[in-house]
């Protein structure tokens, strides 16, 4: 009796090792499949943003580009507009993710889009964390001093830019 109790509980512990192993190899071959979300501060963007490495999409309301300007060379689409998707779309024709920032007022929303893209398939994608305003990430693209132009000025920059695509 002594001995099938052995037995089983020799049985029992190589089925948990067995699982287990087969179970952290899969955490171990899925572990690359899985990245984080790139992180980036503002003056970081901005550098990149005027070495011409990187495409800056600014996703608040016309309403905040209104009040607070847009960084300057970002281009503005609203992920508050109807057409928000079709607009990304078009960036994505033209720019590989990688090359590729949100920003908004102070990192919450630009943090939700490229979460939900990742969890879709489409990982690069950068987030500007802090914003435009700050967080506990950093103070913002306007306390950095960083340029800004008026939101009539950054929609006219976007339309001649994608109108240079459509040829």
């Amino acid at each position: 009796m002594q001995a099938l109790a052995l037995d089983r509980n020799s049985f029992n512990s190589r089925i948990y090792i067995a699982s287990l192993a087969i179970l952290l190899s899969l955490i171990f071959i899925a572990w690359p499949a899985h990245a984080d979300t790139p992180l980036m501060s503002a003056p970081q963007a901005y550098e990149k943003l005027s070495k011409g490495d990187l495409v800056v999409l600014d996703i608040r309301s016309r309403e905040e580009w209104q009040d607070s300007g847009v960084a300057q060379g970002a281009l503005p689409i609203s992920m508050h507009e109807k057409d928000f998707l079709e607009r990304f779309q078009n960036v994505l024709l033209e720019y590989e993710p990688e090359k590729i920032a949100m920003i908004c007022a102070t990192g919450g929303r630009s943090a939700e889009v490229t979460y939900f893209l990742e969890q879709n398939g489409l990982t690069g994608v950068a987030d500007i964390s802090e914003g435009m305003f700050g967080n506990r990430n950093g103070p913002g693209w306007l306390k950095h001093g960083l340029p800004v132009v008026s939101a009539s000025e950054a929609l006219a920059n976007y339309e001649k830019l994608q109108s240079s695509w459509d040829q």
